[in-house]
């Protein structure tokens, strides 16, 4: 297998062939985040995205995108991507390691690593499932399957949407919106909700503003960003910032007007979305990273990601193994884990404070 490294500025017509190709005939590669314009947009915005191509007979088999450092290397995207792999041929021979080394890196870390990719199998050092909404089938029999499996969530979002427009207004949902103004109130409204809790705020970060903006300014008919509202009347009560590929839709970067928080706002868009996604060809909607309560009431399907690091020295991978396990072991200590989050709290004071 021949590897050749090349700027995510510099792929040609060629390499953008031969990757939508590999994505419409691979069903598992329909994420969004495993799109070329993913990674253009990515690299659009920052100067280390690189793309490992992947030879094997003369031809291109697959497309192995990510950002570095000097020796170590991320997913393209970072922490902002939550489906990784590699964009891959079935049946083409390749080696997680042999790649690793081919794109001249020390060590690669994932966090949100497609689990089936078999090559990177050893290297795994957590599975978790992945939440989706599986409406291949329309919004009905989704809607029925809930309720044949005892969920009611569904139904007591439904209430409350009868509630909110009882009480205040009509409401009115729009898939799509290019109005920029609403995603920087969406950004405003993330801000708000997390500033002073110790969470980091996506948006102060230049390049991850700009690639959120830049996504939302895309419009194609195989990649995009997907803005929804949800309209109370005429005030804005929920906003959604997701991407979209040809048939699957991301949940993103969810936020809600405090105003409405009582009749879940947030919650009554995300049903709206479901009810519109078979309507517009989307088979399914990604809900993210993060077992969130909602996100399991919702859900009626998943995908299993794995979390680790493909490490060229044995010594890092074992260490990581022995970080993973002993953080495991203090979770699950009730001597050790108090005394282990008193210590947390402390240093996301004092880091707070240096800020």
């Amino acid at each position: 297998m021949k590897i050749t490294i090349v700027p995510g500025r510099h792929l040609t017509p060629e390499h953008i062939r031969a990757w939508s190709a590999l994505q419409v005939t691979v069903p598992a590669l329909s994420s969004p985040f495993l799109c070329l314009e993913f990674t253009v947009a990515v690299a659009a915005v920052r100067d280390d995205v690189r793309v490992g191509i992947l030879e094997q007979d003369g031809r291109m088999v697959g497309f192995f995108p990510h950002q570095r450092g000097r020796f170590i290397g991320e997913p393209v995207g970072g922490w902002l991507n939550d489906l990784q792999g590699v964009i891959v041929q079935p049946g083409a021979d390749w080696d997680a390691g042999a790649l690793i080394r081919g794109c001249g890196l020390l060590e690669w870390r994932f966090g949100r690593l497609l689990a089936s990719q078999a090559p990177f199998a050893p290297f795994h050092v957590r599975r978790h499932a992945s939440a989706l909404i599986d409406v291949s089938g329309g919004y009905d029999a989704y809607r029925a399957g809930k309720r044949q499996a005892g969920h009611h969530r569904v139904r007591d979002v439904a209430r409350q949407e009868r509630l909110l427009e009882r009480r205040i207004a009509p409401l009115r949902f729009e898939m799509h919106s290019g109005d920029p103004r609403l995603l920087a109130t969406l950004m405003q409204w993330k801000f708000e909700r997390y500033a002073g809790r110790g969470y980091r705020d996506v948006f102060a970060l230049p390049w991850a503003r700009q690639l959120v903006e830049r996504i939302h300014a895309t419009q194609m008919p195989h990649f995009g960003g997907v803005l929804s509202v949800l309209y109370a009347g005429d005030e804005v009560a929920a906003v959604q910032m997701g991407l979209r590929s040809r048939d699957v839709w991301h949940h993103w970067f969810p936020a809600y007007n405090q105003k409405f928080a009582k009749y879940s706002p947030g919650l009554i868009l995300f049903l709206r979305m479901a009810q519109h996604a078979s309507a517009a060809g989307l088979h399914r909607i990604e809900l993210g990273g993060g077992s969130y309560p909602y996100k399991q009431a919702f859900a009626n399907s998943s995908i299993m990601l794995a979390e680790g690091a493909v490490a060229r020295l044995p010594a890092i991978t074992a260490g990581r193994r022995w970080c993973r396990s002993s953080a495991t072991l203090i979770r699950q200590s009730p001597l050790l884990h108090p005394p282990a989050r008193a210590v947390n709290r402390a240093l996301h004071g004092v880091m707070r404070f240096c800020r």
